[in-house]
């Protein structure tokens, strides 16, 4: 695993995510650290959705543009699996989209110490 500092945004399978992307590379960028992105996926059939791969291949296009690395995990449970990638790679600060359900709370209960969690409004 690779512990190299970063800053991680998470995407859902909503072309409106590119401005999280694009908020995570001024955020990296600004910190001088690499940008990671991340899509947790509950089942496997993502891609077979003709509508949620014609998102994701835009965000990994946009990702790529960012000089990002882009991975999807297959997880059950969201909260968590952020949680477990964001310590094994050392985010600093974790990008998300609006949040309305309380994620953003629990996702921040689970969140090694010292890292950050942005909600974009």
């Amino acid at each position: 695993m690779n512990k190299e500092c970063c800053v991680l945004v998470c995407v859902t399978v909503q072309k409106d995510c590119g401005r999280l992307i694009e908020k995570g590379r001024a955020h990296a960028l600004k910190a001088g650290m690499p940008l990671r992105v991340l899509h947790v996926s509950a089942g496997k059939d993502l891609l077979g959705n003709s509508d949620a791969a014609e998102a994701m291949n835009y965000l990994y296009s946009l990702a790529r543009e960012a000089d990002a690395e882009m991975n999807i995990l297959y997880d059950g449970n969201a909260p968590q699996a952020i949680a477990r990638y964001a310590a094994a790679h050392g985010a600093r600060a974790v990008i998300l989209g609006q949040d309305k359900s309380g994620f953003s709370l629990l996702l921040q209960s689970l969140l090694p110490d010292g890292t950050q969690l942005i909600c974009d409004q």
